[in-house]
This record gives C-alpha cells, structure tokens and sequence, in this order.
C-alpha cells in the first residue's frame, strides 16, 4: 500500500485551499499535480546546465545533452523498449500520433485501405486519421463497444481484413476507465498485416507498461498525466517501423548533410525530433519517471483500484447518480469515476463542487463521438492519482449528495443552500445571483408556443451540450412572439429565461442594443447608464468564468443570428455551434 500523506508533502500544490477549503484535485485524467523533485529539476536545468543539446563542443552543452539523452534512456526503460532509439520526444500524445499519421500514414496509406479505430476514442487518436483518410482516400472505420463500455471483440474479428492497414485504439479509456486487450488487439492486428497505434496517455502514468509486450508498433504518451512538465510527451516506435517512415518535420538536428539542393538525415530518434526540443521538459519528464519508479507502478496501479472500489461504492449510494463503465478490476483500471446525475447539468455539478474546493471535469472530455454512442450530452469525471486519499473519495460523495438534494425536484429556490449548485457556478456569496439564476432556471420563462413564427434557431455549445431553440415572431419592427427552449446547465437555461422575459414585446432595434449591452457586459465593458439589463445583472459575475460566459451567451448569440436572418428565409430550423 502507498504511504499516502508521505506522497502528498512531496506536491507543493496540495496545500492551497480553494474557496475557502483545502483543495481536493480529482482531475489527474486531464493532467497530474507535480512533485517537488519534477519542479526541481526544470529549475535546476535553467539555474546550472541550459545549453542546446548535441551541438555545442564546451562542457555545458555536453553536459545539457548528457542529461536529455539520460532521459531518454529512463523513459524507454519505464515502458521497456527495445532501445532508447525507439523513444522519440515530442509536445504530446497529440502530437505524437500526428507524427504518426504523417510519417507512417502519408507513405503507407493509401486510397481503399481501412484505418479502424473504436468508440471510445479520444478526438486526438481519431482526427488526425479524419485528415489522413481526406488526404489518401482511405476510409475510417469503427469498432463499437458493449453496453459495458468494454470493446466489441467480435465485432473487431469481422471488420479487421486484408484491406486494413492500420488499427489505433487506446489502451485504457479517459471516459470510462476501460482497459483494452492490447497484446490480443495486436495479435490480431498483425494478423492481417496492419500496424496498432496504442494512445497510452491514460495508462502509462497508472500501470506498468511493457511496450513490447503489448505488441503495439507505436505507443503514444504525455508527460504531463506521469508527474512530467507540460509540453513534452513521447512516441514509442518499434524498430522494424523506422525505416517505413518519412521525417514529419524539417529543419535543423533532424539531419545528416544538407545542400542546396538535397538533404540526407540523422539516425532514428533524432530524425523525428527537428529543432531545438523542449529541453528541460525531457529533463524533468526523467525526474518524474525516477519519482513514479521510486514509488512503485504496481502500488500505484493497485492505490487506483482501490481509489475507483471506494467511489463507486460511495457514488452508487448518491439519488440520482448512475456511474459509467466497468467497475475498477481486469477491465477498468478503477483511475475515473465518470457519472451524471438526474436533472442536473455537468457543468452545474462540477461548479458545485468547485465552491468546496473539489476539481473535477465536466463536459464531454473529447469525447463526443462515445457521448453519442452513451446518449449523453456530457458527464462529470473524478479521476484519482497515487497522492488522492480515501477521505477526499468521501468529500466528493458527500459533496454530490448535496448537489442530488439541492436539485430535486420538491426543492424550492427559497431552500438552495449558500453552497448549492448555482451559488458555484460564478458568485458562492452573492444571494441575488443565487436566487435570480435558481428561479429562472426552475421556472423558466419563454416556453409558451409560438404561432406561425418568422424564424426557428437552433444554438448548441458542443463543449458541454448546452442546446437552444429559439422561435421568432415579428410585425411592424416589434416582437410579437418568442420562444425560447433551452436544454442544459443552469446558467444557459436562465440567461436564456432572462432574455425571454426581457424581449417580448420590445422593438427590433431595442432588442439589438439589449444583445450589445450583454456581450458588453460579459467582456467587463461597462454599460450605457440609460440600459436596464434588469435579472441579467445577476449574471455580471459569470464574466470572470470563461468556460461559462459561452453559456450565458448561447441563447444571445442564437438571437444575433435569428436577427440577422433575412426576411422570407426558409424557416427550418438551423445548427450552429458556439463553441
């Protein structure tokens, strides 16, 4: 078992409070805290040895190559690679599946070959082969997973065939903590003479890795989920899958001589990684992998079961609250709790907790082809670390309990909480922000058909699923009719109300100079003094919060655009994002 509090004091970030209570971080799925000896060895680097790497002849850059290329060596022995060759650093996961994508990708595939991913894949293992198929001709194709969230093995039997040329799939899910069979995918795979591309940025910082066991040709991970700096990751390549690849980025360090007219380049890694690299992040990554091998990746892997046994427990128990995915064990790594709960929006959830101090996401994680397949707009994630405890599994479960009973549906505003789901989203001690946004959102105004409408708009904000319709009926330059429907967290469903409550009946032109005087206002400009926004100054504090302001204007930027649409315009209804 990990000495948690131990672990703990080595993370400087731990000890702040957040609104007034110790800071409870439950979003290491996003990115991981920091630990001392990471943070000081980004400041040594700069303080005793800054100089480019394999360049410099004098003892400083000798040094500073020692120390990048001893980082190296350490990451390919945490996954155990074949070699330090195999290690390429990069920005990212992101970035390193783009490498792939265009080094590998752009030379071996072409029109007719099939890329199959899964369902449950991260935006970052899914466009980059969106871009490849536009670019080849190939065809995207997807496995499907159970209603488990576990991935459809004998759906991937059938569509693996001679025309596959590659299979990218991730090793464990950051939506529902799935655990794929890779070393069975990649036998499978290599099976039909495909290529596997493992997206590993969820399970390399919470289990042991053996690339080469796994069997996977390219492993992509990010140094900031494993203790690391942002901005540096790694690319995992196996080494019969050099010499099919193309440099992805030209210029200096990637190459052998160069004239004029022609260029030749340098061996494996260092061909792949142009220019002057993030030095000190490969310095610090190293430090962080000495920090998660001094600890143990088995305690760590076993701490996370145990974390995600202890909140499903919990969370199971809360009204309203349906968790997703496999319970922690072989299939799911026990690393996230991703749930929703009834009537209640993600964002108003994770706001809730924000006001106790508890960070977690909301949203649909990039992840929105597996929200569609989930049914859900979005949902909220606790993901859990080695420096989590039990008693922070606890607050979060006595946190969500209050949010379930301040949402239920026999609530009345009069019996919100001060730390109730509306009171976090921008203004925990402001009474009439409170109250103001509560009513409109339990009472919403506008919902009233509307006949014979000019123009139907639809708005969504695809960031959290927000949604707007709204029906416009005008004459003689007035509106003689609105409707607005909105669909998701408490702050869009009110502004919303609010702008409803405030525009009927009013002329075109004062409609127009209302919408300025908004947008003005979440900006921080100040208004005209003869401007009554009336209810909307409740939502004056949302403009520090930019994640919200794009809900707090989706029903305003829906009216722009139903403004703005011309007299006689088809009337079906019409999508814009606002995101």
């Amino acid at each position: 078992m990990l000495d948690v509090e131990r672990i703990r004091a080595d993370f400087p970030i731990l000890s702040r409070t957040m609104n007034g209570h110790p800071l409870v971080y439950l979003d290491s799925a996003a990115t991981s805290q920091k630990p001392r000896a990471v943070i000081d060895a980004l400041v040594r680097y700069y303080e005793t040895t800054n100089a480019n790497v394999h360049r410099g002849v004098y003892r400083l850059a000798e040094e500073a190559t020692q120390e990048y290329e001893s980082a190296r060596t350490k990451v390919a022995a945490f996954i155990h690679a074949p070699s330090p060759a195999g290690v390429i650093f990069v920005r990212n996961a992101t970035e390193a599946i783009n490498l792939v994508a265009r080094a590998w990708g752009d030379r071996n595939i072409h029109e007719g070959d099939e890329i199959l991913v899964t369902a449950m894949e991260h935006h970052s293992n899914l466009v980059p082969w969106h871009l490849l198929a536009r670019r080849t001709g190939a065809r995207i194709r997807a496995v499907p997973i159970d209603g488990d969230g576990r991935l459809d093995m004998a759906a991937l039997d059938v569509l693996l065939n001679q025309r596959t040329r590659l299979v990218a799939v991730t090793h464990v899910s950051n939506v529902l903590g799935t655990i794929n069979p890779i070393a069975e995918i990649a036998r499978r795979t290599h099976a039909v003479g495909a290529a596997l591309l493992v997206d590993g940025a969820q399970s390399v910082p919470h289990m042991p890795i053996d690339v080469t066991s796994l069997g996977a040709d390219f492993l992509a991970f990010s140094g900031h989920k494993m203790l690391g700096p942002t901005g540096v990751g790694v690319l995992v390549v196996q080494p019969d899958r050099y010499d099919q690849m193309d440099p992805f980025l030209g210029g200096g360090e990637m190459i052998r001589e160069v004239t004029l007219m022609s260029s030749t380049y340098a061996d494996p890694p260092w061909r792949f990684e142009a220019g002057t690299p993030n030095i000190a992040g490969v310095i610090a990554l190293g430090a962080a992998v000495d920090y998660l091998r001094g600890v143990g990746m088995e305690a760590i892997a076993q701490h996370g079961l145990v974390m995600g046994a202890q909140a499903r427990a919990l969370l199971s128990a809360v009204p309203g609250l349906t968790l997703l995915g496999p319970p922690p064990g072989p299939f799911a790594t026990g690393g996230v709790a991703t749930f929703t709960i009834d009537n209640v929006h993600p964002h108003d959830i994770a706001a809730a907790l924000d006001a106790k101090g508890i960070a977690v996401r909301a949203g649909h994680h990039c992840c929105q082809p597996l929200m569609a397949r989930l049914g859900l707009p979005a949902t909220t994630r606790a993901s859990f670390y080695l420096y989590n405890t039990e008693a922070e599994v606890e607050q979060l479960a006595s946190a969500l309990s209050e949010v379930a009973r301040t949402y239920s549906p026999s609530k009345s505003v009069a019996s919100m909480t001060p730390d109730g789901v509306a009171a976090g989203s921008a203004a925990p001690d402001d009474e009439f922000f409170r109250e103001v946004v509560l009513d409109h959102y339990l009472h919403p105004a506008g919902r009233e058909p509307v006949d014979g409408p000019v123009v139907e708009w639809h708005g969504k904000n695809p960031l959290c699923g927000d949604e707007v319709t709204l029906r416009l009926k005008t004459e003689d330059g007035r509106i003689a009719g609105l409707q607005v429907v909105g669909h998701g967290c408490s702050i869009s469903v009110a502004s919303g109300s609010m702008l409803a409550d405030r525009l009927e009946g009013r002329t075109l032109d004062e409609a127009r100079r209302l919408l300025r005087g908004v947008k003005a206002m979440f900006r921080g400009e100040p208004l005209p003094a003869d401007l009554d926004i009336g209810d909307l100054a409740a939502l004056r504090g949302v403009k520090d919060l930019p994640v919200r302001v794009k809900c707090a204007l989706l029903a305003w930027t829906t009216l722009e655009e139903a403004l703005d649409t011309p007299p006689g315009s088809p009337q079906e209804p019409h999508d814009h994002d606002h995101s």
